[in-house]
């Protein structure tokens, strides 16, 4: 039993390792030449602006559900003025940006997994693996 906690652990700690090295070497990266400015923003328009349909009309029909629900419940109180400050403010505050990034993570993600499919069955990533640099025995010492 303490040979799998154990093992568990040291797994555990191996991913915390490559993650900290993957954010260190972003990071280190982002700032060394060359910049790939144009790309850069290919990639965020590819994100941000492809992503505006499928927020938008998430953002629409959420709140118009809302609207129709909570429109049929304050009625019964006379209070069917304020459905539309309701809606707004709720959308703003809580489900906007949720269903915002609900939404865009979920079309981002997929979109990356279609592009890395694709790269994995016409063999452009095992041609990355054969061109990259042989990494050296430590990661946080540079020779």
């Amino acid at each position: 039993m303490l040979s799998l906690v154990a093992n568990w652990l040291k797994q555990a700690l191996l991913e915390v390792q490559e993650y900290v090295k993957l954010s260190w070497a972003a990071a280190r990266n982002s700032f060394t030449r060359p910049f790939y400015f144009h790309d850069v923003v290919e990639q965020l328009e590819a994100i941000g602006i492809g992503s505006l349909t499928v927020v938008l009309l998430t953002g629409i029909f959420t709140g118009a559900v809302l609207a129709l629900q909570s429109g049929l419940t304050l009625d019964q109180f006379g209070a069917r003025p304020v459905v539309g400050r309701l809606v707004s403010a709720s959308m703003v505050k809580e489900l906007g940006p949720v269903l915002t990034a609900l939404m865009v993570a979920g079309r981002v993600g997929s979109g990356i997994a279609a592009e890395l499919g694709s790269m994995v069955v016409t063999d452009q990533i095992n041609a990355l693996r054969a061109l990259a640099p042989i990494p050296s025995a430590s990661w946080w010492c540079r020779a």
